[in-house]
């Protein structure tokens, strides 16, 4: 009786305090678990990965709690009645989904009811990824490394290097090719982003927000090393973590270039090849990868981005005559309507055959390309390809 009271003491603490964490500090849910669990003993990774996945349910299922029990003093009530068990019945859709009412109306307004609520329900499950890092081993040799691990898979039918997870014995970050970076996580909607901007060797591409990497490592992937990068970021930690990864990953450093520095404001002395803007973003996108989101998420975060990304653009235009925009937001106001302030300078080209327009009654939908959960398996994404005129 005292080992379940000492683990449902644990639970019960670390989930209040993710919470509080998620709520005052306005991080991820990875941050606040970890923060969360500074001092706790947990019984080996089994336990912690068990804690983990009830913590992102808990935080995923805030906003319905805040519908049954409406606001508490404390966040232990919160915990208590989760743990006891919630229904949703007689409670109103975006309650029975548990998202804040602001964000359910807004996604109902862009997509209507029905698909709305299928876009909604889509977030609240993880699809897992995986990319095959060729610079370090062979499509084949990763594959037959998950099959040896027990891990079920689908190879992707648009990109062999990509296959999705569907079923793991052990966690994701814990399997030997991932371990080893032979394979690394990363969501098919950012391999699309590489995808329509067709990196071949030779090209010289400016990645005006590179960190973390990911994006920077599979150009080179594609590309056997033979491109070069400029990547830029504004901030040097997060640079200095993206050189560990790349070198980790097999890029040639030789070929990237990286540079601290505001991206809004950048010059270079000739055109590249190429220019990737993968824009900070309110990642309204990344739900499923990140439940935090779900109650982080507000108008004025959205519109604050909304400036950086406009000012982001205007200066791409002035860098290269090729630019890739994209965010990982299902919000118009960062997609749609941040390339139509520049339609009158830009030409655009839909490259993704598989992917879905704009919204329906914005300006250019029928030209930029949308990424959804609940029809590609992917984050929410928005990509448009630009010309310059």
């Amino acid at each position: 009786m005292l080992v379940f009271f000492m683990k449902g003491r644990v639970k019960f603490k670390v989930l209040a305090k993710v919470l509080y964490e998620v709520l005052t500090h306005r991080v991820s849910v990875d941050v606040a678990f970890k923060r969360a669990c500074k001092g706790v003993r947990l019984k080996g990774t089994a336990e912690r990965e068990l804690l983990y996945e009830l913590a992102r349910k808990f935080v995923s299922d805030y906003h319905k709690l805040r519908c049954i029990l409406g606001d508490v003093r404390t966040y232990a009530k919160y915990v208590r009645v989760w743990l006891e068990g919630i229904s949703d019945e007689g409670l109103p859709p975006h309650c029975r989904l548990s998202y804040s009412r602001w964000f359910y109306d807004k996604v109902i307004s862009l997509l209507g009811e029905n698909e709305g609520r299928q876009l909604l329900a889509s977030m609240n499950k993880r699809v897992w990824w995986l990319r095959i890092n060729t610079l370090r081993a062979s499509e084949e040799k990763v594959v037959r490394l998950l099959e040896h691990e027990g891990v079920k898979y689908v190879i992707d039918k648009d990109y062999s290097f990509l296959v999705r997870i569907e079923e793991t014995p052990k966690p994701i970050r814990l399997l030997k090719p991932v371990r080893e970076y032979m394979a690394i996580p990363q969501d098919k909607a950012s391999v699309a982003v590489i995808h329509v901007l067709s990196p071949e060797a030779g090209d010289i591409i400016v990645d005006m927000a590179a960190a973390p990497g990911m994006k920077t490592s599979l150009i080179m992937m594609l590309t056997e090393n033979r491109a070069k990068v400029i990547a830029v970021d504004i901030s040097y930690r997060r640079i200095l973590l993206m050189k560990n990864l790349l070198r980790k990953l097999g890029v040639d450093l030789s070929r990237v270039h990286l540079v601290v520095s505001d991206s809004s404001k950048i010059r270079f002395p000739a055109y590249p090849s190429k220019v990737l803007l993968d824009a900070p973003c309110s990642n309204s996108g990344a739900v499923s990868k990140d439940p935090a989101l779900k109650v982080t998420l507000s108008e004025g975060k959205v519109k604050y981005y909304a400036l950086k990304q406009a000012e982001l653009l205007n200066n791409a235009l002035q860098i290269g005559s090729m630019i890739v925009y994209s965010v990982c937001s299902i919000m118009p106001e960062e997609g749609e309507l941040i390339v139509s302030l520049y339609k009158d300078r830009i030409r655009l080209e839909r490259t993704l055959t598989w992917a879905s327009e704009g919204y329906a009654g914005l300006p250019l939908s029928s030209s930029v390309m949308r990424l959804f959960p609940h029809k590609h398996m992917t984050e929410g994404f928005f990509i448009a390809k630009m010309l310059t005129k």
